[in-house]
C-alpha cells in the first residue's frame, strides 16, 4: 500500500504533492482539534472577540503554519539531496585525483624523453630539426663539451691508454 502512495508522489509534479501535503496536514490539525475539543474553545474565543475579525487571522495562521511545515520539509529534502550529490562528488574527486596524478607522471616522464638519432647521435629539437649532441647541450644547459675517452673505447680503439710516464713525443719515449 505505501508503495502505491509513494510511486503516485514520484510520478507527479512536485506541486500537486504539495497540495496534498498540505491536505493531510489541514485535516490532521482538523482531527486533532476536533479530538480534544479545541475547535470549540477556539470557535468560541473567536465568537467573543467577532468585532476584530480574528477568524480570518486564525485561518491564515493556520494555513501559514502548514504552508511553513511544507516549505520546511521540501528544503530538507532539497538539501539532503544537495548532501547526497555533493558526497557523490567527493567520491568521485577521490578516485580521479590518484588516475590524474599518474596521468601527470606518465606526461612529465614522457617530456624528460630525448628524441636522439641512434645512428648520427644528433638530437631532435624543435619542428624535426636536427642538431649535434654538443650544441644542444650549450643551447638547453649552457653547457660545453669536452672531448674524452673513457676507458672501455680507448681500450677499443687503441688497445688501451698508455701509462704514465711511457707517452711518446714525436717518437721518443720520456
Amino acid at each position: 500500500m505505501r508503495s502505491g502512495i509513494f510511486r503516485v508522489f514520484r510520478n507527479r509534479s512536485k506541486a500537486f504533492s504539495d497540495l496534498v501535503v498540505i491536505i493531510f496536514f489541514g485535516l490532521l490539525v482538523f482531527g486533532v482539534s476536533a479530538w480534544f475539543d479545541v475547535f470549540t474553545i477556539v470557535i468560541g474565543w473567536i465568537a467573543r472577540h467577532d468585532t476584530r475579525q480574528l477568524d480570518e487571522v486564525f485561518t491564515v495562521a493556520l494555513f501559514l503554519v502548514v504552508a511553513f511545515a511544507v516549505y520546511a520539509w521540501r528544503r530538507h529534502r532539497e538539501l539532503l539531496e544537495q548532501i547526497r550529490r555533493r558526497e557523490r562528488a567527493e567520491a568521485e574527486k577521490a578516485r580521479l585525483v590518484p588516475e590524474l596524478q599518474n596521468a601527470l607522471a606518465d606526461v612529465s616522464s614522457l617530456k624528460r624523453l630525448l628524441p636522439i638519432c641512434s645512428r648520427c647521435m644528433k638530437i631532435r629539437v624543435d619542428k624535426g630539426y636536427w642538431i649535434q649532441v654538443d650544441q644542444y647541450m650549450e643551447l638547453h644547459y649552457q653547457t660545453r663539451l669536452d672531448g674524452g675517452l673513457c676507458p672501455e673505447c680507448a681500450k677499443e680503439m687503441y688497445g688501451g691508454f698508455p701509462k704514465a710516464g711511457s707517452a711518446t713525443r714525436n717518437g721518443t719515449t720520456r
